[in-house]
């Protein structure tokens, strides 16, 4: 059994990991036939911990975390040389939210995390949207689940066609996706819908969607072209002519209005689609386009709203789950980081959806804050339990690692209590 205690950094203290938390101890067994020891099992969870509760993510900090740790690499080695397989743990990982979800949509989009140093793996100058310039970093094309949570799935780096880092054959970021969606339905996953930004919004794309029996929504830009009265004209044409003769509906998305119209047309590339026409407030015009012609206005919007759902996990990722602080210098030991960070994630989430404290983590809209706050209850609670129950001796040892907390040399065991 592993203990922590608290540790200071950067002049906070940072809440310590006294035992794998009840969540970890109780999902990770899922994965034990995956690791051929014990000690790889409890580096599993010890990663698994430390993504979640940890302020930093890098190896050597989630290591120090705890006072039993032996030397950093050994956490590091099971990331860079160990032969556990990401493609069956991902596989796992997608019986246990289909356990828990009866069904949902599927997100694909990408994102990029800034880096600083030209030897990480993967990095290159990727152009932001975002900030319109280009930066130097990692790009990765990744999808989440959203249902009644929000679980990340797969993620692969993106790495540009001129790079010094291509050893195999080059891959887009749409044949990254069609591949992440075969995967998904390989794995049956529970989804039917795909929802994606005018970006991945392509006939290569939805063709493939579609051969996997899926419907699918996309947000389209205003440029695109659409056959009306025998002509090809832009959207934007297209939804100024109709809003002077046709009546829109008036909807109610969140706290916001919008009018809005749906209309059967022919997109060209793409063939015949259902068209979603939105109106904001500032007058500004939105188009979706869904390749089901019965879906009317709210059904539209209300799965493409799911979209959200996948920047919620990016800010998370970055904020919670270590996306931005991976330096790792090997392609594979970059899939198992984020294979490892994702499926923290998705602990956490459905752990938090079987506790019996949900109903009060809804109320307070279940945040991501809210959620580490009930991990961290259970971690005091243990503390406070040990604190009472060891020896000096014992105690001594917690007081010497609140003190050094990071030393990558300790190999006590507290078992004596």
């Amino acid at each position: 059994m592993y203990y922590n205690t608290f540790s200071q950094l950067d002049g906070k203290m940072v809440l310590p990991i006294i035992e794998f938390p009840a969540y970890i101890e109780e999902l990770a067994k899922n994965f034990d036939c995956l690791f051929k020891q014990n000690r790889q099992t409890q580096q599993f969870k010890r990663l698994l911990t430390g993504f979640g509760i940890a302020d930093k993510h890098t190896i050597a900090h989630m290591n120090g975390l705890f006072i039993s740790h032996t030397n950093q690499s050994n956490l590091n080695r099971f990331i860079t040389e160990s032969d556990w397989d990401p493609i069956e743990m991902n596989r796992i990982k997608i019986d246990m939210i289909n356990d828990i979800e009866n069904g949902g949509v599927v997100v694909l989009d990408d994102y990029i995390t800034e880096k600083y140093g030209k030897d990480i793996y993967g990095t290159d100058y990727h152009f932001d949207h975002t900030i319109g310039k280009s930066i130097w970093g990692q790009q990765i094309a990744d999808c989440v689940f959203s249902g009644k949570g929000i679980y990340p799935l797969l993620s692969t780096l993106y790495i540009k066609e001129d790079s010094r880092w291509l050893n195999d054959n080059f891959k887009t970021k749409i044949e990254i996706q069609k591949e992440h969606l075969t995967m998904l339905v390989n794995m049956n996953l529970k989804f039917s819908i795909v929802v994606m930004d005018s970006w991945y919004f392509c006939k290569t794309l939805i063709k493939h969607i579609e051969s996997l029996e899926k419907d699918w929504i996309a947000r389209a830009k205003s440029n695109r072209l659409v056959k009306s009265k025998g002509k090809w004209i832009s959207l934007d044409e297209f939804a100024r002519d109709k809003i002077n003769k046709i009546k829109f509906r008036l909807v109610n998305v969140g706290d916001d209005k919008y009018i809005m119209k749906t209309f059967t047309v022919r997109i060209k590339d793409i063939g015949k689609v259902r068209l979603l026409i939105s109106l904001d407030k500032h007058e500004n015009f939105s188009f979706y386009v869904s390749n089901r012609l019965d879906w009317k206005e709210l059904t539209i919007i209300r799965n493409y709203s799911r979209r959200w759902d996948i920047e919620v996990w990016h800010r998370e990722g970055k904020g919670s789950y270590g996306l931005e602080e991976c330096q790792l210098r090997c392609g594979d030991a970059v899939g198992r980081y984020l294979t490892l960070s994702a499926l923290a994630a998705t602990f956490l989430e459905i752990a938090s959806m079987l506790s019996p404290v949900y109903a009060a983590l809804i109320k307070r809209g279940r945040t991501p804050e809210m959620k580490h706050r009930w991990v961290i209850i259970e971690l005091v609670s243990q503390l406070i339990s040990l604190a009472a129950k060891v020896g000096d001796k014992i105690k001594k040892n917690i007081i010497e690692g609140i003190l050094s907390p990071y030393k990558s040399t300790i190999n006590k065991r507290i078992t004596d209590y």
